[in-house]
């Protein structure tokens, strides 16, 4: 009966943290780090138990990660935790769980009353029976966005008490918002639904459950404090911190309040590669109790696999780049960008590609002027040297003079470039290509004295024809007239090498020695 009575006192003090309901041993906690950090874990939660805590944080998770926990509490009572994490391709993160709670202590015993002074007659042993309480849950977690995680948990809660059972089926849901680098906000509500069947008129109360967390000194040191509250029940506060005394070995503490200290914990951890062990020493009123977890990590990172993947997208990616097929390089891009939302060299990448495929979405073949085009546009998604990316798709126009789509695709990298004459549709004869409309306009400016604008257009066609001699007569007289005759005469120069015959130049050239 001693033993029996001690059971109850403990129920007693886990339900008056939950308000005195059923279901108080899911209040209990679970895990030697979060237990000794006063179980102030809802907005830290970056491990497998963050499907107990907040499934929200399973977002966090590298790893695949296994962590269980078997603490002995008082007369034969035993809380075992046990959950496994998974962390996919896709950024979810997904864990199965079972918390339980179990005495086998307990004597049945039947007695039988005597009629006439309703008082005991017989007084027989029926033998023992176990008092276990059991949840057994499926939860998922994953970012939503850079700052912000989203999960929820569903479970099953089963009590058996000697020959009667009941169970739940609830939701739990959570989130946790990052601001800054060192500051973290959680909040969620356990058993936001629930259906009952089986010899129970009880309800799983609705909990309302909110924390914080600090890392301060390089994530070192680590503060925390939640409140969760019952609805139509109490309210109970959690305030715990951790500190990395090396990189392997942290010291824990906490405290469990409100209106006064229920509990004083403390504990320490050791945390390798890829195994854990968490300590966590809790004093209240009942005496103490010590819990072990272990954990266990392994498999592939999830950065390490996004790592991989992105690499392996952008090389297909490029390769389709390469090959001219734009649109297959921007969906390859694309999945890189999912595989790494972070990413701020692919997205700079797509937002220049769909600019390309929007104008060309596909340039492959051996022609040179589907070349020229595949050169430009790897030049404007590279977007270091512009003046490349608009000179190649020039000279591509004017090998195929005619093609609207590509004119519009020059223009808009002319545009970003911030070239001072933008190319324009050809308004001569079908055999007037763009160095023909180029060399006419460059003429065109000395006619009309506007000499700088006659250099520029000059130099166009020359990027394209760099041995033009009709443009490198032009640019030439455009510096003599501006008065400029050191730069004129090296122009001729370079005539002359080209075209040693010309006897024009030749002979204006000796006659400004003269």
């Amino acid at each position: 009966m001693a033993r029996a009575c001690v059971y109850m006192a403990l129920a007693v003090t886990a339900s008056a943290q939950a308000g005195g309901v059923p279901g108080a041993f899911l209040s209990y906690g679970v895990g030697g780090r979060a237990l000794a950090m006063g179980g102030a874990y809802y907005a830290v939660s970056d491990d497998a138990s963050a499907a107990y805590w907040n499934p929200a944080g399973l977002a966090q998770l590298q790893r695949k990660e296994v962590t269980t926990m078997q603490a002995t509490l008082f007369q034969q009572t035993k809380l075992t935790y046990f959950s496994l994490a998974y962390p996919t391709k896709s950024g979810s993160t997904f864990a199965l769980s079972m918390t339980q709670l179990a005495n086998n202590g307990f004597e049945k015993v039947d007695v039988t009353l005597n009629p006439s002074t309703n008082e005991p007659q017989t007084i027989t042993s029926g033998g023992s029976f176990v008092d276990q309480q059991q949840a057994l849950g499926l939860s998922w977690g994953k970012g939503v966005t850079e700052t912000v995680s989203f999960g929820m948990s569903v479970k099953q809660v089963t009590r058996k008490l000697g020959g009667s059972s009941d169970n739940f089926k609830t939701l739990d849901i959570g989130a946790l918002k990052t601001m800054g680098n060192a500051y973290r906000l959680g909040f969620g509500m356990q058993n936001v639904f629930a259906m009952r069947t089986g010899d129970t008129d009880d309800k799983l109360p609705v909990v309302i459950k909110f924390g914080n967390s600090l890392r301060l000194f390089k994530d070192r040191l680590t503060l925390a404090a939640d409140i969760n509250k019952v609805l139509n029940g109490d309210t109970d506060m959690r305030f715990g911190g951790e500190y990395w005394v090396s990189r392997w070995f942290a010291f824990r503490f906490g405290l469990l309040g409100l209106p006064k200290i229920q509990e004083t914990d403390f504990g320490f951890g050791l945390n390798f590669k890829s195994f854990a062990l968490d300590v966590a020493q809790g004093i209240h009123d009942l005496g103490s109790s010590t819990r072990f977890s272990i954990t266990f990590r392994f498999g592939q990172s999830r950065t390490d696999r996004s790592t991989v993947q992105v690499k392996n997208f952008i090389k297909q990616g490029m390769e389709a780049f390469q090959e001219g097929n734009f649109a297959l390089a921007t969906q390859k891009f694309n999945q890189a960008q999912d595989a790494a939302p972070g990413n701020k060299q692919v997205a700079t990448m797509i937002a220049r590609l769909n600019n390309v495929t929007a104008f060309v979405p596909q340039a492959s073949g051996g022609e040179e002027y589907v070349t020229f085009i595949r050169r430009g546009a790897i030049a404007y998604v590279d977007g270091r040297d512009l003046k490349v990316s608009v000179n190649s798709l020039r000279y591509a126009f004017n090998k195929n003079p005619r093609d609207e789509k590509l004119l519009g695709l020059l223009n808009m990298v002319e545009k970003e470039a911030g070239a001072a004459d933008q190319t324009r549709r050809l308004e001569g004869p079908e055999q007037f290509t763009l160095i023909d409309q180029k060399t006419f306009d460059a003429r065109q400016s000395i006619y009309d004295g506007k000499y700088d604008a006659a250099v520029r257009r000059a130099q166009d066609v020359l990027d394209l024809e760099p041995n033009n001699v009709t443009a490198l007569e032009i640019m030439g007289s455009a510096f003599f007239l501006m008065d400029q005759k050191d730069k004129a005469v090296a122009v001729w120069k370079r005539v002359l090498e080209i075209d040693p015959n010309n006897r024009a130049v030749r002979e204006f050239m000796q006659s400004i020695r003269q």
